[in-house]
């Protein structure tokens, strides 16, 4: 605890900072075992999405993980260099690319999967449902809340 002015302030009583915390703690969990397919925590979330979505464009990726364009760009230009994704232009509109991921892509997701949902099941067992319905819609919340702050 520190005092500030009057006020008390309890640093483990600080929602947003310990959502932050928590996210770099997963972070750093997901680069580790990421190491090995030589890819970052964010690149992976970023071939997530393409797996899921393919043919996505780098606009619609933008979006859907909340980075500004220009982040997302260098992550496509590292993953391209990478041989992770491709880029492949987009026939109603050249000046789009469309993102796909390669076969090697493919293949290492099927290993990297299981890893995914073994984390997924062990946070199933640490909180019951009605917990984790509750834990995603306060997420959802605090996301739409700081999404409406730049409006």
């Amino acid at each position: 605890m520190q005092l500030k002015g009057d006020l008390l302030v309890e640093f483990d009583k600080c929602l947003a900072l310990q959502v932050k915390l928590t996210k770099n703690i997963i972070e750093a969990e997901h680069n580790k075992y990421l190491k090995e397919f030589g890819i970052s925590s964010d690149q992976g979330l970023l071939l997530k999405y393409v797996i899921d979505f393919p043919g996505s464009t780098q606009t619609q990726i933008s979006s859907a993980l909340h980075k500004d364009k220009t982040s997302v760009t260098r992550m496509i230009d590292t993953l391209v260099k990478k041989n992770k994704i491709i880029r492949k232009n987009s026939t109603q509109d050249r000046r789009i690319f469309k993102i796909y991921i390669t076969k090697e892509t493919e293949e290492n997701a099927q290993a990297i999967s299981p890893i995914f949902e073994k984390r997924q099941e062990e946070l199933k067992k640490l909180i019951d449902d009605t917990e984790y319905e509750i834990t995603l819609k306060v997420l959802n919340q605090i996301k739409d809340y700081y999404k409406g702050l730049n409006k």
